[in-house]
Formats: C-alpha cells, structure tokens, sequence
C-alpha cells in the first residue's frame, strides 16, 4: 500500500510539474508571437506602406481568445472522443452477446414445441362446450327480443303523454323566466299601492285564489246593501315577505292543483283585462304574476288530458316486468354455461401466454441476433475509421493547447497582413511552439485547427473567395470577440456579408445616412445584422459602447446605450464594417476596438472568380453544372456530417441493451444505407466534377492573365489617388472582352484571342483615366507582368533597372573619366555582379572604343551590342545596360521593348474620344475628367451635348462654399427629367464630397431617367469617394506627350466639313496644319524645363480653338492678300502670348510662330524641320492627314522644336529616373 501511494504522490508531482511547464511554455510563447508581431508591423510598414499597431490591449485579446478558444476546441475534441468510443463501446459488447444469443435459442426450441401440443388438446374440450352454450343463448336472445318490443310500447305511451305536457311548458317557462326578472322592489311597489288600480287588483285577487286564500267581504259600491270579496288585504298579506311571495310562486306545486280553485280562476282567464298585455300597462310585477296564473291554467288542463294516458303507461310497465323477471332465469342458466367456458379459457389463454412467452422468447433472440449482424455489418467498416479517428484525437487532445495559441495568435494579430506576412508569422509561431516545448500538430494553422468544411462551403457559395486569406478571413470574423472592420476595396466581403446575412435579415448603413444610429438601435434591440459600409478612417464615437460591448444590466435584462438611449441587447446582434479605401490608416485607438481585416482579394481568389467568369461566358453548360455540384455536393457532404453526428448520438445515448432497441437498430442501420448511398453520390459529383474542372482549366491562361492584369492596375492609386479601378467594374469590362474578342473552335487559340483582346481593351481604358507621363510607366508595368507571369523576368534585373546599384564598389578605376561618369562606371561594375551580366565590366573595358560609339550615338537604343552580349543578352537586360549608359534613351528604348512584346499599339494611347467614353456612361455610372493645370473640358463636353441633342438639357454647377445645396437640387431635377449635370471643380467642395457619394450611391437605376447622366470635373485629391472613382467612367484631360498623340487628337476631332469649310481651301488646310503643329510644339517644348520655356505656361486647346476661327475668318474676307503678319500678331499676342509673360518667352513664340504661319507653309513640300520629317500638308480628308501623322516619329528630334540635337538628354533622363522612381513605389 505504502508502495502504490508513493507511486501515487510521485505520478502526481510529474503531472504538476509538466502542467507548470506547459503553462510557462505557453507564457513564453505568447511573449514572443506578441513581439514577432511588433517586428512584422515593422516590416509590413516599411515594405507595404500600411499600418498595423500592436498594443497591450492586444496581448489581453491573444490571452482572452487563447482561453476561450482552447476550452472550445478541447470540449469538441473530447466530447468527438466520447462519442466514438461509446459507439466502438456498443459495437463490441453486440458481437460479445451474439455467441450467448445463439445457445439461448437452441434450449428454447424443446420447451416451444411441447407447450404448443398440451394447447391443442384443451382446445378440442372448449369447443364441445361452446355448442352447448350457443342453444341457451338463442334461447335467451328471443326472451330479449320480446322485452324489447314491450319496452319499445311503453316508451311510446311515455311519449306521447310528454308530448302533451310539452305543449304547456313554453307558457309555463316564459312565466318563470318573467318572474326571475322580478326584483323584490317590484313586489314591494305593488304592495305600497294604497288605490291599486284594477289590473292589479285583478291579478292579485286570482293569485290569491290560487293559493286558496280567504277574501274579505266588504260593501258593493255598485249595490246598495251588498256584500262583494276584496282580496287586497289576503294580497297585502302575501306581498309582506316579497323573497318567500316568489319563492311561493317558483315551488307551486302545479302537479295537484284542485279542481275548486282552477273553477274559481276560470273566469279570470276569460277576461280580457286579465292579459299580460293589458295588465304591463299598469304594473311590471303584476304582468309577471298574471303570466304565470295563466300558465297554471293551462297547464293544469293539459295535465287532466294526459291522465288516462298515465294509467296506460302503468300497466304497460307491469306487462314489462314479468318478461323481465322470465328473462333473468334464462340469463342466470346461460351464465352458468359461459363460466365454465371461461375458466376453460382462462386455463387456455393461459397455456397459449406460455407458449407466445416462449416463441416470444425464440423470435427476440432471433431478432436480436438480425439486429445485431445489422449493426455490426452495417457499422463494423467504420470500426476501424473510427478507431482511428479516437487515436488521432488522442493526440489532438494533447497538441490543442499549441494549435489554440497560433489560432488566437492568427485572430488577434493577423487580421490586418496580407497572405505572405500570415504564413511567415505563422512559420515563425510554429519554431516558438518547439522551442518552447509547447505540444502541437506540425504544420498547424488557423484554417487547420479552426475550419468547419460545411461551414467554409456554406461561405464560398455564398460567395467569399476559396484562397487561404479569405478563408481565414471569414474564421475571424466567425471566431473573434470584437466586431469586424473589413478592409475591402473591390466589396468582395461586402458581396459576401450580403449574401450570407440575407435570409436571417440584413441591414446595410453608412455613417453619412441620416438614420444610421436608428437602424443600429434597431438591430441591436431585434437581433439583426448590420453592415456599416464605406467606413472612413473615423468612426463615429456613438459606435464606441457597442464596439466595446459595452452591455449592463437592468431589470433584469441585457442593455446597451448607443447615444442618449438605453436598447435592450438582443443575443443575435451582428455588426460587420466595411471600408473601400485600399490602404487606411486606423490609429490605435480604434485599431484595439475592432477586429481589423485585409480583404484586399487576392490573385488566387481572382484567378478562380475570373475563370468561373470565362467559363459561364464560353461554356455555360458546364459553368450551369459546375454550380449546381458544388451546391448539391456542400448539402450532400452536410448530410452525411449530420447523419455520423446522429449515429454516434444515438449510440452514445442509448440505455440498456442497444439490441432491445428496434427503432434505434432501424435508424442506425437506415442512417448507414443513406450515408452510403450519398457517399456514393458524392462520389459520383466529386468524379464529374474533376471531369469538369478538367475543362475548365483550358481556360486557366485567360483567368491568370486576367487577374495579373487586375493587380496591375489595383496598385495604380499608389500613384495617384484618382487612379482608382473596382473589381466589379473590371469584371464587366472582362466579361464584355469576351463577348468581342474573336471567336475560335480551338480553346487553345481563343485564349490567345482573349488575352490579346481583354489586355488591348484593359490598356486603353485604362490609359483614358492616366496622366501622359503614367502612361509608357503603365504600358512597362503590364510588359513586366506580363513576363514575370512566364518566368521570363529575374526579380534582381528587374529591381536593378528600377533601383540602380545597391552599392559603389567598382572593379577599378574607371577607365575613360573623359566620357564616362563615374555614375555609369559604378553602375556597369554593379550590373555585372548579376548572373547574366557576369564578367561584362571586363568586356566592357576590352572594348572602350565601341562603347564610345555607342554613348555618342543619338540612337543609343538602337545601338547593337559588342558579341557575344548582342545575342547573349535579352531585350529587357540590354535595358539595364542602356540605363547605366545612357539614361537619357531608356524611354524609347523602353517604348521599343514594350512595343516588341505588346505591339505597337500598346505604346501609342487612342486619342481621347469623349463620345467613346459616353456610351460606357449609365444613369448610375458618373462620367469624370480628372485635370491638370490649365484644362477645361466645357467645351468638348457642350460640343457632345450640342451633337446629342442635349444643349437645351445641359446644366453646370461650379461648387465652392454653399453651393452643395445649389448641386443637390440640380441633381435631383436631373435625375428626375433626364438632363446631364456637370458639377465643376469636385476637389474644391471636399467637405460636400460624402453627400455627394451617398447621392450617386443611391441612385435608383429603375426609377432614374434612362437619359440622366452626371459629370464630374476635378483636379487630383485624396478626398475624393473612392467608391466614385472606382465605377466611374474617368478621363484624365491633358495635353497629349508628343507632337504625335497631340497632332493627332487634334486631327480625330475634325470633320471633312471642316477641313472644305473655307473658301480659299488648299491655303485653309495648309496653315490648319500650320497652327495644329505649332499648337503641338509649344505645348511639347515644356518637357525640355527651362530650355523650353523659361516659366512653364499652360497652352489650352481653347488658345488654338480661337486661333482657328479667327484665321478662317481672314481668310474668306474678300481680299486677295492673306494677311499673315495680322495672323501671326493674332496667335502670338493675343492668342497664345496672351498668358506668356517673360520677355525672352515672348520673343521666342515670336520667332517660333513664323516658322508655322508665313507664306512659305503655303509653298509645295514646305518643311517645318531641317530633316524634312514634317512637311506642310493639304489633304483633303481627314483620313489621309490620320494616315500621314502615323508616319510620324513618337520620340521627335529637338530641331522641329528650334533646339540642339542635345537637347532632350537633361529633360529624357528626367523621365527616365521620374518613370522608375513611380514604378518603384508599385513594388512590393
């Protein structure tokens, strides 16, 4: 004993000691994932740009969600645990019982079939004794049938007297029922009468008779010496007690009234002032009282009619009881008979419960043994399953603590990152848990330890992404203890709360609506979900009790204040928050209250969204299927979750002997029939499904593509903050890519025919809403992309190109300071130290002079390389050579590379159309130009009103201070009669702004005018509503880089009209083309900085508008002479030199003017440029001017500009460096 308590005491100091090194472990972890998390907020910064804080109140929610979450999942683990072994507990003792069954019945057989021959014999003796009975009984079946009838006689007599009697009863009742409406006031009022009137009088003289009272004789007043009866006093003496007068009345015994008395009353009834109806004019009570006189009446004469029927009645009844007291004889004989009988059966039902006891007995063990070889063939394969499943919980049990930590870790911290700084910390959380001896499941996660795969299927049909960080995503937001914020700026968890909220009941508030705080009350008080969208940077300090949950007590019940009012707090409360802004910054004041989640969707999640897209468009058969599987197979696979939970319930809580159970067998047995035949069905699904996917993934390429492309432009708001493009409005401009691009049999080529389409359709959409100088960034960053998507692109290139050299270590002096900068030589020694570059610093320096040549060359780009880097090297990596070299040309270069890779078209932007953009316009979609300095887009959008017919329904408002309620109002005229408004300068009325987003949010697309359409103009601003920019058809209005674009928007906007709309023609079309290029030139010469233009003016298209008319206008004056000097005086003072305000500029739009506006422009193949590029042209259509400017150059030499062929080198570089610094900032 000594012994065993020793080992007792030792086995638990071991226990103690291992659970104070476990909780210290899981102290220690904690620590050290909430420093990790310290360093990751760090590095997530300084990489991303985003923000994430990490406070105390943070470890308390790890610690409080560890608790909690630990207790749950441990109680799952266990109670699973129990369920199974309870279940392989029942499945073992059945196959135990099975050999005991069977020797049971066959000791049971002998005794069964003995017990049946001793019934058998008994039965022969019963019958015989039946014969017997069955005569006395005929016999006293007739006797009864002859009572019958005398009986049957009898009633009839009774009958028909009742009948007779029945007649009086109504009167009788009507009198009854009017005396209990009788008060003892009113018999007390006819007894008070000191003069009764006659009525009364009457009724209370025949009352009196019919209680046989004794009249007083008193003088006739009629005739002299004549005595006549007065009842009154008799009457009086009656009335004295008015309770025994009714009682007296209710208990007249009406049954012997004497013959006497009813003569006496006779000529009462007779009389006609002796009626109710006379005597209720005099008295109530009295009227009453003569009812039921009469009724006595009447019923004492029925009741003499009835007499002689009464006596038949009796001697009937005699008759009837001597057949009676006959019957009783034979009854008691045949009795005597059915008691033997019964004691015979009695014996008999006796043996015939012994031998059902027995075959009872016999069929149970045969049953049982059925039932048994039932449950045991039909649960015994998931023995084996479920034993597993009990040693995998086992040590599930023991490894929860570990797994919890990095659960609570991923909900209380992770919320915020992005997928690759989740599974870093996730990596990182799983070397504390080893260092630190913490038991867990290798390799565990939040999604591993957490999901609940019906619940996850449930939330991807409904429409939350199937990449990990959605799927983690919607955990914590399942798991969590403070309410979700949402970081979600293209509303994939916007669509999905939606969704899955929408049949318990949703309601959707922003802050800026005027009832939010209502609907959050009511939410709160009826239990329903609340979504706040499009949530600021700021929240509303009315949000601060329910973020906190800050509930009480009172009455009894849960309570919370929001404001000044106290709301009962419903147990089913849901709050969800949503913001569109792609990078907030929350400060740790309200980073504690929420429970802050990226959403930000990601490549995985778009790419499956993206193909689900393609395939619904080319294949909508399978998409159609593939849809339906995916619901069938979640409800089949939660089916048969439900159906082993049921198994195991009904095995773990089943009493007694589970073979006595028939309805259980049958359940459990049926339940596995059902289980299997949806495993098998689910099979079938999941096989079709494989075989559908199979399909589908011939349209991978496209969706990869797609949502490469997708995360191409999601990064452009780092740029600028107008630059913003939803995923809805990508999606629809995806799927209409689809619907154009050309058709093929072959799946492999119409991908291609997408990509190209799609990608095409993408760049110029997206380069309407870019400025000029984003645009070659934008056509480099989709090359790139596009090219990294085939591993054609070595991250370390392309960070140098972008970056430069990390460091200024050189592989020796630089071997030509005359030419070379030591800039270029640290920059060729650092590109050599990457791996295709290896060794070129020494080629470099074998080959000085050709590397001159190169570096004086005007067309570096286009220079060939020294063997054997001219064919070693690739067209991106001969861009960094050039970018070491010359800087200055790695634009064209670059417009070169993107072009040999895109095609040309991807660096040459369409020219702006406006009505183009117009007809992506809807009522709900805005239209907005987004301006640089010195832009107005009236007049091309007055133009488009005249052309649409809208002139006359074109309004404008320029908002500044107080206009907001001006534009409010002109909205909603517009909406309601089809105008466009133009609401100007957006980025002066910041504070507006909000209302302005709740008005365009709210506009109802069934109910606006089909013709409304809103125009926004503005410059850039980070106040702008995002959710505006990102479904918005934006525009950016500048003038277009290069003399090309520029010539050649201006040409897309003529008319042939315009071109024959003078009368001097060839001279009109000539100096048109004149102005038109000289417009270009003066606007292009700003990129050259101060060698352009001393201060740097803003040239309108309006300057050249007005230049035009005005040149026209000489030109059809009837005079023979074009005044030239007038013209060019005109464009240069007035016109354009209107705004030029230094002396030197002013002399040099002079010079410049006379180049473009001068007789000689009118002269054949007149050039404007030494080289002869571009020469004075007079086509007649504007066709034929499009086909000439796109033989123009899009890099054009400093000559058409008046300056040195050195002179672009300063403003190139500038764009070069300005172009990688901007592509830079887009890098992870």
């Amino acid at each position: 004993n000594n012994s065993n308590s020793n080992q007792h005491q030792q086995q638990q100091q071991q226990q103690s000691e291992s659970a104070a090194a476990l909780l210290e472990g899981i102290i220690s972890c904690s620590v050290g994932i909430h420093q990790s998390v310290e360093k990751k907020s760090k590095q997530f910064f300084n990489e991303l740009r985003r923000y994430n804080y990490v406070t105390p109140t943070s470890y308390l929610e790890l610690l409080t969600t560890f608790i909690k979450l630990l207790g749950e999942k441990r109680a799952e683990i266990l109670d699973t645990k129990r369920r199974l072994e309870l279940g392989l507990q029942k499945l073992l003792s059945t196959a135990a019982q099975v050999e005991v069954m069977q020797k049971e019945l066959q000791d049971l057989q002998p005794v069964l079939a003995a017990t049946a021959k001793e019934v058998e014999d008994m039965m022969v003796v019963i019958t015989n004794d039946k014969r017997e009975a069955d005569e006395t009984k005929k016999m006293v079946e007739q006797q009864e049938k002859e009572a019958n009838e005398q009986a049957d006689k009898a009633k009839q007599i009774a009958d028909d007297a009742q009948r007779d009697l029945d007649e009086a009863l109504p009167a009788l009742e009507k009198a009854v029922e009017s005396l209990k409406n009788l008060s003892r006031n009113d018999i007390v009022e006819v007894k008070a009468l000191q003069n009764p009137p006659a009525g009364v009088k009457l009724v209370m003289d025949a009352t009196c008779i019919m209680f046989d009272e004794k009249p007083k004789m008193i003088d006739d007043p009629s005739k002299m010496g004549k005595k006549m009866p007065s009842y009154w006093d008799a009457s009086k003496k009656l009335l004295n007690d008015p309770t025994r007068f009714l009682d007296s009345l209710f208990q007249y015994d009406k049954e012997n009234i004497p013959d006497s008395v009813i003569k006496r009353v006779e000529p009462f009834i007779q009389m006609e002032e002796f009626t109710p109806e006379a005597v209720s004019k005099v008295s109530k009570a009295c009227t009453s009282i003569c009812m039921w006189v009469r009724a006595m009446y009447i019923y004492h004469n029925v009741s003499l009619q009835v007499a002689p029927k009464r006596a038949a009645l009796a001697a009937a009844q005699g008759q009837l009881d001597e057949t009676m007291r006959t019957l009783a004889q034979a009854q008691a004989k045949l009795k005597a008979v059915e008691d033997k009988i019964a004691a015979l059966e009695a014996q008999y039902q006796e043996a015939i419960r012994k031998k059902e006891s027995l075959a009872r007995q016999v069929l149970e063990c045969t049953v049982k043994l059925q039932r048994a070889d039932k449950l045991i063939g039909g649960l015994g394969g998931e023995r084996l399953r479920w034993q597993a499943t009990v040693a995998q919980l086992s040590l599930d049990v023991v490894n929860v603590v570990g797994d919890a930590a990095i659960a609570a870790g991923s909900i209380a911290y992770s919320g915020p990152f992005t997928p690759v700084f989740r599974h870093h910390l996730d990596l990182e959380w799983s070397d504390l848990l080893k260092k630190f001896k913490v038991p867990h499941t290798p390799g565990t996660n939040l999604i591993k330890t957490l999901q609940d795969p019906v619940k996850v299927r449930a939330w991807t049909i409904a429409g939350l992404p199937t990449d990990s960080l959605s799927i983690g995503n919607g955990i914590i937001v399942s798991k969590a203890r403070r309410w979700p914020l949402m970081i979600d700026p293209q509303g994939q968890a916007n669509k999905w709360i939606k969704t899955m909220e929408k049949e318990s009941g949703l309601d959707v508030v922003k802050l800026s609506d005027k009832d939010f705080l209502r609907t959050l009350e009511n939410g709160v008080r009826f239990g329903r979900a609340v979504l706040l969208e499009n949530v600021g940077e700021m929240l509303d300090a009315a949000l601060e009790p329910l973020l906190l949950k800050q509930t009480f007590k009172q009455g009894g019940s849960e309570v919370i204040k929001i404001g000044d009012n106290i709301i009962p707090y419903h147990p089913d409360f849901k709050f969800y928050m949503t913001t569109k802004l792609r990078n907030p910054h929350y400060s740790p004041e309200v980073s504690v209250k929420v429970s802050l989640l990226n959403f930000f969707v990601t490549p995985e999640g778009l790419e499956e969204q993206l193909l689900g897209s393609v395939v619904t468009a080319e294949r909508p058969d399978l998409s159609n299927l593939k849809s339906q599987l995916v619901i069938s197979n979640a409800k089949m696979k939660k089916e048969l979750k439900d159906i082993e939970d049921k198994i195991l319930h009904m095995l773990s809580n089943s009493q007694g002997n589970i073979l006595d159970d028939e309805e259980l067998i049958n359940t459990l047995a049926q339940s596995k029939v059902t289980s299997n035949e949806i495993a098998a069905k689910v099979s079938e699904a999941e096989t079709t499904e494989r075989e559908i996917d199979a399909t589908r993934e011939l349209y991978r390429p496209v969706a990869a593509r797609a949502s490469l492309l997708f995360f191409c432009i999601s990064d452009l708001a780092v740029v600028d903050p107008m630059y913003q493009y939803s995923l809805g409005w990508f999606i629809s401009l995806f799927v209409r890519g689809i619907d154009e691009a050309p058709r093929s049999e072959d799946i492999k080529e119409r991908g291609e025919f997408l990509n190209e389409h799609f990608t095409y359709a993408l760049y110029v959409n997206v380069c309407r809403s870019l400025f000029e100088r984003h645009k070659l960034m934008f056509s480099l960053q989709l090359t790139i992309k596009i090219l990294q998507h085939r591993d054609a692109i070595d991250a370390r290139e392309w960070r140098f190109l972008l970056a430069g050299p990390t460091s200024s270590l050189t592989s020796g002096p630089n071997p030509s300071p005359d030419w070379l900068t030591e800039k270029a030589w640290v920059e060729i020694c650092n590109l050599s130290q990457l791996a295709a570059f290896h060794g070129f610093d020494q080629h470099f320096l074998s080959h000085i002079p050709y590397f001159r040549s190169i570096f004086d060359s005007n067309d570096a780009h286009e220079e060939a390389l020294p063997p054997p880097w001219g064919d070693k090297l690739s067209a991106f990596q001969k861009l960094l050579f050039l970018r070491c070299l010359r800087p200055d040309k790695v634009s064209l270069a670059v417009q070169n590379f993107c072009a040999s890779q895109l095609g040309q078209r991807f660096i040459e932007p369409p020219p702006f159309d406006l009505a183009t953009c117009f007809r992506e316009s809807a009522p709900c979609v805005p239209l907005i130009f987004v301006l640089s300095p010195g832009a107005d887009p009236m007049a091309d959008l007055l133009k488009l009103a005249e052309e649409m017919k809208f002139g006359k329904k074109f309004e404008k408002v320029s908002l500044g201070q107080g206009q907001g309620p001006k534009a409010e109002r002109l909205l909603e005229s517009g909406m309601d009669r089809g105008l466009w408004v133009c609401l100007q300068n957006c980025h002066l009325a910041v504070s507006w702004m909000p209302t302005l987003e709740r008005i365009v949010e709210n506009i109802p697309p069934e109910k606006v005018h089909k013709d409304f359409r809103l125009w926004l103009t503005a410059m850039p601003t980070p106040d702008f509503p995002v959710s505006i920019l990102q479904n918005g058809v934006k525009m950016t209005l500048e003038p277009p880089k290069g003399l090309k674009s520029n010539l050649m928007r201006t040409y897309t906007r003529f008319t042939d009209a315009y071109l024959a709309s003078s009368s001097k023609p060839v001279a009109w079309r000539k100096l048109l083309f004149g102005v038109c290029l000289f417009h270009a030139v003066i606007q292009d010469r700003r990129k050259f900085g101060p060698l352009g233009w001393n201060i740097r003016y803003d040239f309108t298209d309006g300057d050249l508008s007005v230049s035009l008319t005005q040149m026209q206008e000489y030109l059809d004056k009837d005079e023979p002479e074009i005044p030239f000097r007038v013209l060019q005086f005109l464009v240069t003072e007035i016109n354009y030199g209107g705004r030029v305000t230094d002396d030197k500029d002013r002399r040099l739009i002079n010079n410049l003017v006379k180049t473009f506006v001068s007789p000689a422009v009118l002269e054949s193949q007149y050039a404007f440029s030494p080289s002869r590029v571009y020469v004075s042209q007079a086509c007649e259509t504007v066709r034929e001017y499009v086909d000439v400017i796109r033989t123009y150059p899009i890099a054009p030499k400093p000559e058409i500009f008046g300056l040195h062929e050195n002179a672009d080198i300063t403003c190139d570089q500038n764009e070069t460096y300005d172009m990688f610094a901007t592509l830079l900032s887009l890098q992870p």
